[in-house]
């Protein structure tokens, strides 16, 4: 709930700021480009998931170069979108979690006791058991911890996360700032790519 929460009062705050503009949102004049990059991606992480979940073996064993493809999947298409400054957030956001998952072999290391706080029973038994091929338990092995998802998040926004990263909340910090750019300045991304044509 936690990207779905952040992303709805920024599209609250930016219908009230065109409200006192006198001015309503145009959202004909949003323009993405480039977004079945981040539609493949997606789709790629949540189909491996759902097969590592059900002990296919494969899906587990190439866990680091499946994350790795949607990684590069998502920076091309935050690339062709640069124009958003919320995008250079959730790109950063992204890379921390990269960086902290690349260097513990592909995995998401997860707090226990985060997860514990959390009440996710199952999600920490399918974790503790190898089935997740996304995340893995904190060890005394584990590098850059402080990046790893160590945060609970309590309550209702903590639904269907529970525990995340700073890099997590980077992106979500960075979704704000993109859908409040789409709905006050939707026109300012296509401007530049015309100018950047016209170059």
């Amino acid at each position: 709930m936690l990207y779905l929460t952040v992303m709805l009062i920024a599209f609250v705050l930016a219908l009230a700021v065109q409200g006192m503009k006198g001015k309503p949102c145009d959202f004909s004049g949003i323009r993405l480009r480039k977004m079945w990059l981040a539609i493949v991606a997606f789709v790629l992480q949540t189909v491996t998931r759902i097969l590592g979940i059900r002990g296919v073996e494969s899906a587990v064993k190439f866990s680091f170069l499946i994350q790795a493809v949607v990684f590069v999947l998502l920076l091309f298409c935050f690339w062709f979108n640069r124009e958003y400054i919320g995008l250079w957030f959730v790109g950063l956001g992204a890379s921390l979690n990269a960086l902290v998952m690349l260097v513990n072999g592909g995995r998401m290391p997860v707090s226990l006791e985060a997860m514990q706080k959390a009440g996710i029973k199952e999600v920490t038994e399918m974790i503790m058991s190898g089935a997740d091929n996304k995340h893995a338990v904190i060890s005394s092995t584990t590098k850059l911890k402080f990046l790893a998802d160590i945060i609970h998040l309590p309550g209702f926004i903590g639904q269907g996360m529970g525990v995340v990263s700073i890099g997590d909340l980077v992106v979500a910090l960075g979704l704000f700032v993109f859908v409040f750019e789409l709905f006050t300045h939707p026109m300012t991304a296509l401007k530049a790519l015309k100018k950047e044509n016209v170059k």
